[in-house]
């Protein structure tokens, strides 16, 4: 859990708010586009749909962790929009995808209006054919 909650305010301090394809996650660059548009939309709701959680805890808590999550995320985002004059740039440099095809790690920048810029890595696994941000960071 302390984990999430460090991960959650990493993405919420980043403002991952990007215009990245939104295709339909068939790489794991896609699918973190997707997330960071429905981050930039403001719907924290569909975008903590896209954490990886804990495997094996059970829905009724898994629930209960994405609100809390969605309500971290939406508090802190309005609050770095302002700090780093929103989010000009946002793009992936890399995908590594593991051999077995079931995590990956994307390498992506952020180009913020202040002029400052960021590189950072995500790591990211499939669960179900579906690809997530893996919350372990």
């Amino acid at each position: 859990m302390k984990r999430i909650l460090s991960f959650t305010l990493w993405i919420a301090a980043m403002v991952v708010m990007a215009s990245c394809s939104s295709g339909s996650g068939s790489t794991p660059g896609k699918a973190l586009g997707k997330y960071v548009d429905e981050l930039k939309s403001g719907n924290y709701e569909n975008f903590v749909e896209g954490f990886a959680l804990e495997e094996g805890i059970p829905a009724e808590q898994a629930q209960q962790q994405k609100a809390m999550l969605a309500s971290l995320v939406g508090e802190k985002a309005s609050q770095e929009y302002e700090k780093k004059g929103g989010l000009k740039g946002f793009e992936i440099v890399s995908e590594e995808i593991a051999e077995d095809g079931n995590s990956a790690v994307v390498t992506f920048k952020l180009q913020f209006g202040d002029g400052t810029d960021s590189e950072d890595t995500q790591k990211m696994v499939k669960r179900d054919g579906k690809w997530l941000m893996d919350a372990d960071k």
